[in-house]
Parts: C-alpha cells; structure tokens; sequence
C-alpha cells in the first residue's frame, strides 16, 4: 500500500491530530507548532517528488474476473433453458421467425412480380 493511500484512509484521523497539534500550541506554545510544521512540509515535498506507483489490487481483479466468469456461465445456462423451454411450448426463437419474415418477403417479391406480369397481358 502506498503512502497517498494510507494517508486518504487516515484523513480523518490527520483532520483530529492538526487539531490536537493546533490546541498543544496554546498549552506549549508556537515552538513544538513550528516544528510539527516543518515535519509536515519536509513529508510533503517527499511526497510530491517521488513518483506515485498505482499498484494493482490482484486480489480484487481475480475477484472481478471470477465474478464475470460466473456471470456469463449463468447467463448461458439461463439462455440455453429458456430457449429449451420456449421450444417445448411451441414457441417460436427469434432465429425462426428472422428466417419465417425473409421467406414472407421472397413469396411477396415474387407475387409483386406474377402481378405485374399479369397486368401486362
């Protein structure tokens, strides 16, 4: 884990201990302040000069790529079933009446044809 992100999980308790910080300068006074500012600026500048790495959660990605695995086993078995039972009702797959439609459409082309031959004669 890099350094950024144990600080953005931290800033609330980085919030409560600027306060801290800020209410021991009334008690102590501004010199340990000061130096708890200079400690801040010298791991800031640090921070920002080193180059941040994303590192790559592995364990959450071979969770993503599990769970996507799952996902697309259901959805084929889903798909496989409902078709299975679509067919046992007598119900038609979209395949089947996509096929049905452009067989309608080659019988009416070739009516349009008789038709205008007939007119003809």
């Amino acid at each position: 884990m890099s350094k950024t992100d144990d600080i953005k999980r931290q800033s609330n308790k980085i919030w409560l201990a600027g306060l801290g910080a800020y209410s021991m300068m009334e008690d102590c006074g501004n010199e340990h302040f000061d130096e708890l500012v200079y400690k801040g600026q010298l791991f800031e500048k640090e921070n920002q000069t080193k180059e941040i790495e994303a590192v790559p959660d592995s364990r959450l990605d071979e969770l993503k790529v599990r769970a996507n695995q799952t996902m697309d086993r259901i959805e084929r078995a889903f798909d496989l079933r409902v078709s299975s039972t679509l067919g046992r009702l007598g119900i038609s797959r979209k395949s089947d009446l996509d096929m049905l439609n452009h067989k309608i459409d080659k019988l009416a082309a070739a009516l349009e044809k008789i038709s205008v031959e007939l007119e003809k004669q």
